[in-house]
């Protein structure tokens, strides 16, 4: 017997193929998404120059994370890291919380700038001489922002780095020289 109705299984098989491009489609995208999104963080490298006996500290900061976190922390929405005075008061805002301690107090540390390098906010400090052996640093850079920041500290002594991560309600972590390693500080 002849088929009366001969497209029928074309247009089975086109929609079924159509159903199936716009799920690759979709599954794409999501993975993109998915992607695209990554929990905020900075990341601070602190290394001691012996060309002009300073401890350099920078601290690179997403500029988005910069921008929203910054300006609704400062209550300015207008906040923009295109701009030398935006720059300016991220700046201040990272000089206000990150901060190194010695057994004997705060190091003093020196605002130097900021500048904008691609899609992060480069903020400089420093300190004149070398690091003590052993020292307690708080990383607090965003954490008031966004709860889930994640603070990284690399410090580099005699080409050996060493990592401080600062998660959730993390405050000092002690880093030892190059006669031990770190741990929370008391």
């Amino acid at each position: 017997m002849q088929d009366v109705w001969p497209h029928r299984n074309r247009g089975w098989k086109t929609l079924l193929r159509l159903f199936q491009q716009v799920a690759v489609v979709c599954s794409l995208a999501a993975a993109g998404l998915a992607a695209a999104h990554r929990a905020p963080g900075s990341l601070s490298t602190v290394e001691y120059n012996s060309s002009n006996d300073t401890t350099e500290i920078v601290h690179r900061l997403h500029s988005h994370d910069a921008e929203l976190g910054v300006g609704t922390m400062l209550e300015q929405a207008d906040l923009s890291v295109l701009t030398l005075e935006g720059r300016a008061w991220i700046a201040l805002y990272v000089e206000e919380r990150f901060q190194i301690e010695s057994e004997e107090g705060p190091l003093p540390l020196s605002l130097v700038g900021a500048e904008l390098a691609a899609d992060y906010v480069l903020v400089y400090q420093e300190m004149q001489g070398r690091l003590p052996e052993v020292i307690d640093v708080r990383d607090d850079i965003l954490r008031d922002a966004f709860p889930e920041q994640i603070n990284q500290v690399n410090i580099n002594t005699d080409g050996r780095v060493r990592s401080l991560m600062f998660t959730n309600s993390d405050e000092w972590r002690r880093y030892v020289g190059s006669a031990g390693g770190e741990s929370a500080a008391p």
